[in-house]
């Protein structure tokens, strides 16, 4: 028996110092290094920074038998620095790419031979039955550039020379950098239809937290929610019964507990209905089921229960128990919460994952959908619903072709092994990571393609991701790049357009919110919101024990920038990089007990980006003479470059050192301590703290394409890989919707001709943008002239929903009623309500700066007949030049008096100055985000109006922290036209018709 390399070592490399082309190189590592028998990095082709696909392609000269290819990707580990050693595995390696062979006409897919989420440096392929050939490319459409070290060719030559063809070798690909003009006209012609579920993978998720009001805000239609059979249907719920031993017997129990679902000898329904009411909180998403059901039927978002559950067995002893088991969950979600869509395991074959069998989880499919569909036939019947089950499956990782092909086969065969005519499946689950845009340009239509290969009826089944995510948070932890970075965005949105044109069924956003876990105690990086993960840590608002304290270090280098309080990369400080063991030492000037510390290290960029963050360090105290670690910040392979620790136990101490072995420059920007009993509050808080840029690309797609709404055709005068446009309409509001996405360095400037629609003359065209300045609010309102032509520009790496509604509309605008400044600390019982300008401002450590501004408009009309309305206000960042985003609250029917508001009597204002009750009294409305220029703002707030009907609208204009270390405005100052004022707000509103 031979392994793959000893079968290879036995045959010729057929590529070495063959003639190779590549599409793109970069000038320093050019494409034939790829064929110079060189495994190294310093030998290797890079690809240059342009879009995927990357491609490189082999001559061979003349036919060959080809059984074997590999490729050597990445960085060797014997290369490998020590700081690259602790990035995730396959970090520099290519991750998403497939072999092709030329078969004398076309380029063809090698079987087997497409990978994705790679983490190796050498992938290697065996291929049987040999191919025979004389070209070979590589296609990757990784999002970035990428480097292959060597591309090596097993098998064996024929002597027969290849055709000479008349090719010039592979086009290299240009990068536009120059702004262009684009004419595109929406035609009047349907070509597909939209996704049915635009949704998130749940955060955190408890009563009398504020996550319904953001998941209202976001738009979304469905909500993927994390449960277990372990916690809601523990093994003591249900029969065990070992005896059972023939599908016979299974089917005359459950027969019986069919019957009379709710009061049987099986379900022990005084265990399991305790479990929904209190909070779950093993798992990294706590929630209290019930109050999540209750909720999401609230706000008609269709949730996807995913129930993790591996014990599958061939005995019917266990088939009966496991079949138990999900009916009763599904039963009662079903008849609860309207409950339809249930998941089996998630990504049953990772290797983290159990993993299941494939055969088992065949098995497993075939008694977790009878159990489903049963228990909502059976809540239907006796309450009178029209649900319809649907299972989701198999919610694989990766890309998983066996796994598709046996489930795709086994379809429509039920448990007792006979043949059904309908799918156990309804919709066809799996999971992505790591691609750009251009790796979705055919991916569900190659998943379908297989479904209706293999399937029974040569049919197809929905193709929907129930995870996906541009990055896996393995990777993002270590890249500069975060969900606010126009890069990542706006692949984000490209990803929605390629999946949409490929007819995806849904996607599921990963991940709602930055939630924790045991591998990342501060929380992932790739939440598209910011949450407080149980404890709301505003540092800022403590005291530090050590600023402007006395500090030296073991180099005697000047050490004054970690305690001065600022935690920029200007003042920090940098070790030399001969030392074994660096160190800083601390003096408190006299001995007090610490609780708690802070550490900010590597460069500044938030709690997570910072790659060059120190990874291995401990904080010690000084004590009887000798050094000894604090309990608790022993830190092994650091992921965050802020990272806040509660001791286990205070200390007591006059001195504190830092202290790391990590080799190389370190760079450490502040370290603070504070004393015991000064920090967060000890009560929990898993409120959402504030939404990141994909966050408001994700509300800007729900809006205009979910609940599978028609497409129309779009001529674009230009072919650019970057751009994106799809025009979706929704019958019920009666609005079009236009996506507009560049992902590039330039802009667009758009000619866009809406003649062919059919649309009013004069209705507003409002455009809301994701950019490098902007964070969704409404960036242009435009009224449709006679001609039905607009003319837009489309920013470098930015996002546009343009909403238009196709009837007459007519327009009214209402003045603010009232209008005041709150301030907080010494100033809370103050009244600022005859002022000129309204303030928004935040401090933590200096409460009496804090501000807060507040608007009320009494709308003269019923809103039931609203078609647009938008929140009007004008303003400045009125502090320097820097772009100050904050967020917006709309509160219905809140009374308060101009004359008589202030701090402590605010509507809906805690002492902290974030919003209560929000997602119950008080609204997301959204973000504004002010610079230096005073100018209008406008907010789409057709939403708060249409779904919360009130006399009266009070906004709410506040910057609320948003994590741990954000003081970025500190000492900012929003400055905001008041009624008093020259430039008084306004809801402009659009009815329906005449």
């Amino acid at each position: 028996m031979f392994t793959i390399s000893e079968v290879y070592s036995q045959q010729k490399n057929l590529a070495l110092g063959k003639s190779v082309t590549a599409n793109s190189e970069n000038p320093q590592y050019p494409v034939h290094n790829v064929v110079d028998g060189k495994i190294t990095r310093n030998s290797k082709w890079m690809s240059d920074n342009v879009r995927p696909p990357h491609i490189l392609e082999i001559d061979l000269k003349e036919y060959c038998n080809i059984s074997g290819i590999v490729i050597h990707t990445g960085i060797p580990d014997s290369e490998r620095s020590a700081a690259e050693f602790s990035q995730a595995a396959g970090f520099f390696s290519a991750k998403n790419f497939k072999l092709q062979y030329w078969d004398d006409a076309n380029w063809t897919d090698i079987p087997n031979t497409e990978v994705h989420e790679n983490r190796l440096t050498e992938v290697k392929f065996s291929i049987s039955p040999a191919i025979n050939t004389f070209r070979l490319r590589f296609v990757c459409d990784d999002g970035e550039p990428i480097n292959i070290m060597e591309l090596q060719v097993f098998g064996t030559e024929t002597g027969r020379a290849a055709p000479v063809l008349n090719v010039t070798g592979l086009e290299k690909k240009s990068v536009i950098a120059a702004d262009q003009d684009i004419s595109i006209k929406i035609e009047d012609k349907v070509i597909g239809k939209s996704m049915k579920y635009v949704g998130y993978n749940q955060g955190y998720y408890l009563p009398g937290s504020n996550a319904s009001g953001w998941v209202e805000y976001s738009g979304v239609n469905s909500l993927r929610i994390w449960t277990s059979l372990n916690s809601y249907v523990p093994l003591k719920a249900v029969e065990v019964d070992k005896a059972i031993s023939s599908v016979e017997d299974f089917d005359k129990r459950k027969m019986e507990l069919r019957n009379n679902p709710e009061n049987n000898k099986f379900l022990k329904w005084d265990i399991l209905l305790p479990l929904y009411k209190k909070p779950e909180e093993s798992s990294t998403n706590p929630m209290v089921l019930d109050y999540v059901l209750s909720e999401l039927k609230r706000l008609k978002i269709d949730p996807v229960v995913q129930v993790s559950g591996t014990d599958f067995s061939d005995l019917w002893s266990n088939k009966w128990q496991q079949w138990q088991r999900f009916y009763a969950l599904a039963y009662y979600m079903a008849k609860t919460g309207d409950v339809t869509m249930l998941a089996l395991q998630n990504e049953p074959n990772h290797r983290n994952s159990g993993p299941m069998k494939l055969d088992q989880w065949i098995s497993a499919m075939q008694i977790v959908s009878d159990a489903l569909t049963s228990a909502i036939a059976d809540v239907n019947k006796k309450y009178g619903k029209n649900l319809k089950a649907q299972m989701v499956g198999p919610v694989t990782a990766g890309n998983n072709p066996e796994w598709w092909t046996a489930i795709a086969k086994n379809v429509r065969t039920d448990y007792h092994g006979k043949p059904v005519n309908h799918d156990l499946i309804s919709l066809f689950s799996t999971h992505s990571y790591n691609s750009p845009a251009a790796g979705y340009a055919n991916r569900v239509k190659e998943i379908s393609k297989i479904i209706s290969d293999n399937h029974p009826s040569g049919t197809t089944i929905p193709v929907v991701y129930t995870e996906i995510g541009r990055w896996m948070n393995a990777y993002l932890i270590d890249k500069e790049e975060t969900m606010d970075s126009p890069s990542l965005f706006t692949e984000w949105a490209g990803i929605y357009s390629n999946n949409t044109r490929n007819g995806a069924y849904g996607m599921w956003a990963f991940k709602f919110a930055n939630t924790t876990s045991d591998v990342y105690s501060m929380g992932i990086k790739s939440g598209h919101h910011f949450t407080w993960q149980g404890k709301r840590i505003i540092e800022d608002a403590y005291k530090n024990l050590l600023e402007n304290r006395p500090v030296k270090s073991y180099n005697n280098s000047a050490a004054g920038a970690v305690t001065d309080g600022l935690k920029s990369d200007i003042s920090s400080w940098k070790s030399d990089s001969s030392a074994t063991e660096k160190w800083l030492e601390f003096d408190l000037g006299s001995s007090k007990k610490i609780g708690s510390s802070i550490v900010y290290t590597g460069s500044a960029g938030g709690v997570y980006t910072s790659p060059d963050r120190i990874k291995n360090f401990s904080l010690q105290y000084y004590s009887n003479g000798e050094w000894k670690d604090i309990p608790g910040t022993v830190e092994k392979a650091n992921k965050y470059a802020q990272l806040y620790r509660k001791f286990k136990q205070p200390v007591e101490t006059n001195r504190v050192r830092f202290i790391s072995d990590d080799p190389g420059v370190l760079k450490v920007r502040e370290i603070k301590v504070f004393a015991e009993g000064d920090g967060p509050s000890d009560t929990e808080n898993y409120d959402v703290s504030g939404i990141q840029r994909t966050g408001e690309v994700v509300r800007l797609f729900a809006e205009g394409f979910k609940e599978e709404r028609p497409l129309y055709s779009s001529i674009i005068s230009k072919n650019d890989e970057n751009l994106d446009v799809m025009t979706s309409y929704d019958a019920k509001a009666g609005n079009y919707y236009i996506w507009l996405v560049q992902r590039g360095s330039y802009a667009d400037r758009i000619s866009l001709d809406l003649s062919s629609l059919g649309i009013a003359t004069g209705v507003p065209v409002t455009i809301e943008s994701v950019s490098h300045h902007s964070y969704g609010e409404v960036t242009g309102v435009q009224s449709l002239p006679g001609n039905k032509k607009i003319n837009i520009v489309l920013m470098p790496q930015s996002v546009m929903l343009l909403t238009i509604p196709k009837g007459l509309t007519t327009k009214q605008i209402f003045k603010a009623v009232a209008d005041a400044t709150v301030s907080g600390g010494k100033n809370s019982p103050q009244n600022y309500g005859t002022m000129e300008e309204l303030k928004i401002a935040l401090d933590a450590s200096r409460p009496d700066n804090n501000q807060a501004a507040f608007i009320r408009f009494s709308p003269a009309k019923n809103t039931a007949g609203v078609s647009r309305a938008l929140l009007k206000v004008n303003g400045r960042n009125a502090t320097d030049t820097a772009t100050m985003r904050f967020h917006v609250y709309a509160v219905p029917g809140a009374k308060w008096d101009e004359k008589g508001i202030n701090w402590s009597n605010a509507p809906q204002l805690n002492n902290e100055g974030f919003i209560k009750e929000v997602g119950r009294t008080a609204f997301v409305a959204g973000e504004l985000a002010f610079n230096s220029t005073k100018m209008d703002h406008y907010l789409d707030v057709t939403d708060i109006l249409k779904n919360h009907p009130a006399e009266s609208y009070t906004f709410i204009m506040v910057r609320e922290t948003r994590q741990m270390g954000d003081d970025e405005d500190k000492g900012r100052t929003i400055s905001i036209s008041s009624k008093e004022g020259q430039a008084a707000a306004q809801l402009e509103i659009w009815y329906k018709g005449k």
